[in-house]
């Protein structure tokens, strides 16, 4: 169900109230269901300033915030006009209910939170607590169409934290970068170095908090910079509205920017600014704010949505070698190869990335690959086809569904959309556009070459997967980069915490640290760190689509880790953070129809750790369980399957090699 939401319960301020307010201002306090989380606005004349607490303890100090609107000047608390101080009234409501959640990481969400709207007449701020974390944001009400100047969002931390966190240079980017950790001083400063959200912080004493946002719609994303001299706070920057534009089929490029952020509806509401708090990192893994706080499913009915995995061509160049007579390619046997290796493996579809179409114009598929004839031999085979498409063919909203309409008509199932490297208010629009044109064609649509997830996939439940992560291609080049593994472990503790990722793990080629490049002309491609790295992954990494990284010819060649991860599912009933440290390890365990599956990796550091079984609940279960062989530390393939038995609440001592992996199956054991 949709979840049951109590209305309004207006709370009136007397003119005592009033007139201290007008001398000495006015604090809203508002704390979460469980009591644990605190979100505070402070309200005067000099202006408003939130902050965010943990049991008692502050994680974000108190900091202004304001938006700017083109003829009505800063939105920030400070007068209500002709120089008189504001005089906010105050709503409170409760959130209750539970919400359905077919296509997430766990089968249900809770909506328990209190809330709080600070009415300023025409404009106000709204703040809302849950359990697992808090969020503001403002909503206007102004007539007709408004033009946003500016936008002050900053973030104040204690002294002592240390961020995990992002950044490019400047506002064009795939959002693709390794992790980095430090001191809010570390951060580099000045434009046009932005830090992506999400980042995180762990607040000395007080716990860990994540910075992001949710119900991004029609305005741009937030990212962050630091101020020159600053040093403990970060100031948001976004993009502006392109003015001029260049490109290709392949790229739009930005040359100018408007001076404005969004011209958009002047009734509304902004995203909001969301605070993931948790007393450990491992407790950042269940948090469902960003998906519990996205605007509702707006396709209706999305029972013909199927996540999936999938076959995927691009990493392991198409290299299929032990198919007898095919020569592998960009063409239609190979893809018949693909379709039948899928299918005997119970895997939901197929991929055709780049090359598929001539020179990138979606309305010329190419004879040698024909597309049609891939398309219903996979539906002979029971297999599903999605298109690879850059996103400038898409842009034109006609053309986008005359391509759409064309290739539905075919059978084909979705379309994966890449490049869009951009997160202005006209890249906002082009995302939930073409989502809702795919859904109304029952079209399903990855976003590749983009930012973090911002609970649009809960709007548009057609949306399965994005990108915006440093995932496995980046270790594609030469047999990978050794940093890749590394930032693994960080992934779990900042941009999953945002939402599902398209990191497309599998590699069966492994690579030891001190291993000898591989000739990526000669051998099939490889990727630092052990195969039970690669393992754990599928079970750590949410993504309802889940790429294969590595050819048929590669998993056929190990059956056993094949075997293990192609049953592994990709959308779950619960989720549980189990241990871990930022940039050192993690663990994860997550459960589907009654089986749990967990993934534990490490960074370049061999460990030994044990693993909590309290998830389990109750009872003795059938454990696979596939570690990281005595020699994995410099023969990185080497693995151990184990078959053991165990009861719920005992502990599993496990050692992972550098670079290393456990991942496990655990079975309830019938008696």
């Amino acid at each position: 169900m949709n979840g049951k939401i109590l209305t309004f319960a207006v709370v009136g301020m007397a003119i005592a109230a009033q007139t201290a307010f007008a001398d000495e201002g006015r604090q809203f306090l508002l704390t979460s269901p469980d009591g644990l989380n605190e979100l505070r606005l402070n309200v005067d004349k000099d202006g408003m300033v939130y902050s965010v607490l943990r049991r008692g303890k502050v994680v974000v100090e108190p900091t202004d915030i304001a938006l700017k609107i083109e003829r009505r000047g800063w939105l920030n608390g400070k007068t209500a006009g002709k120089g008189l101080p504001a005089l906010p009234t105050m709503a409170t409501r409760k959130v209750e209910g539970t919400l359905s959640t077919p296509i997430y990481k766990k089968s249900t969400v809770d909506l328990a939170a209190n809330e709080t709207r600070v009415d300023f007449g025409d404009w106000a701020v709204v703040l809302h607590a849950r359990n697992d974390g808090v969020a503001w944001r403002f909503e206007t009400d102004f007539e007709g169409e408004i033009t946003v100047r500016g936008e002050n969002t900053t973030v104040r931390f204690p002294k002592g934290t240390e961020l995990c966190y992002t950044q490019a240079r400047g506002l064009v980017s795939g959002w693709e970068k390794p992790a980095m950790i430090g001191s809010v001083e570390s951060v580099k400063a000045g434009h046009p170095q932005i830090v992506m959200t999400p980042f995180t912080a762990t607040i000395p004493g007080a716990g860990v908090v994540t910075v992001t946002e949710s119900d991004l719609l029609d305005y741009p994303g937030l990212n962050f910079y630091r101020h020159e001299g600053e040093t403990d706070r970060l100031r948001s920057w976004q993009a502006g509205v392109p003015k001029e534009l260049e490109g290709s089929r392949r790229r739009v490029r930005v040359k100018t920017r408007e001076s404005y952020l969004a011209r958009t509806k002047g009734v509304r509401a902004f995203p909001w600014r969301v605070f993931v708090l948790a007393d450990t990192p491992s407790g950042l893994v269940e948090s469902d704010i960003v998906y519990a706080l996205a605007e509702p499913n707006r396709i209706g009915d999305a029972f013909w949505v199927k996540p999936g995995q999938v076959a995927w061509d691009w990493w392991n160049g198409r290299r299929i070698t032990d198919v007898p007579g095919l020569k592998s390619g960009c063409n239609y046997e190979t893809y018949k190869a693909y379709i039948d290796f899928a299918a005997a493996n119970n895997i939901a579809y197929v991929i055709l990335d780049e090359g598929w179409a001539e020179k990138l114009n979606l309305d010329k598929p190419r004879d040698e690959v024909n597309v049609p004839g891939v398309v219903e031999y996979g539906k002979g085979k029971g297999v599903g086809v999605i298109l690879w498409a850059a996103w400038p063919s898409l842009i034109d909203p006609h053309a986008r569904q005359r391509i759409f309409d064309r290739y539905a008509a075919m059978g084909v199932k979705g379309f994966k959309v890449d490049f869009i490297e951009r997160d202005d208010q006209m890249a906002e629009r082009f995302l939930e556009e073409t989502a809702s044109d795919a859904a109304k064609r029952r079209l399903v649509i990855l976003y590749h070459g983009i930012h973090k997830p911002t609970g649009l996939q809960r709007t548009y439940p057609n949306i399965l997967n994005y990108e915006g992560v440093y995932g496995l291609e980046q270790g594609g080049d030469k047999g990978g980069k050794k940093e890749v593994v590394a930032n693994d472990v960080n992934l779990i503790y900042s941009r999953m915490i945002a939402g599902f990722m398209d990191y497309t793990p599998g590699a069966m080629r492994n690579r030891a640290f001190d291993a000898p490049e591989f000739d990526k002309t000669k051998e099939p491609f490889a990727a630092y760190g052990t195969r039970c790295h690669q393992l754990a992954l599928f079970p750590m990494f949410e993504a309802p689509i889940q790429m294969l990284a590595d050819s048929p010819t590669q998993y056929r060649t190990e059956p056993e880790c094949a075997a293990f991860l192609t049953k592994v599912p990709v959308v779950w009933d619960a989720t549980v953070g189990v241990a871990g440290e930022i940039n050192r390890y993690a663990c994860v365990a997550r459960r589907k129809n009654g089986v749990w599956w967990l993934g534990a990796i490490t960074n370049w550091e061999a460990r030994e750790i044990e693993i909590p079984t309290l998830f389990l609940g109750s009872g003795e279960w059938k454990v696979e369980a596939f570690e990281d062989a005595p020699d994995a530390d410099t023969n990185a393939e080497n693995h151990v399957r184990r078959e053991f038995t165990i009861k719920a609440g005992e502990k599993i001592n496990i050692r992972l090699a550098p670079g290393g992996g456990y991942a496990a199956r655990f079975e309830p054991k019938l008696r």
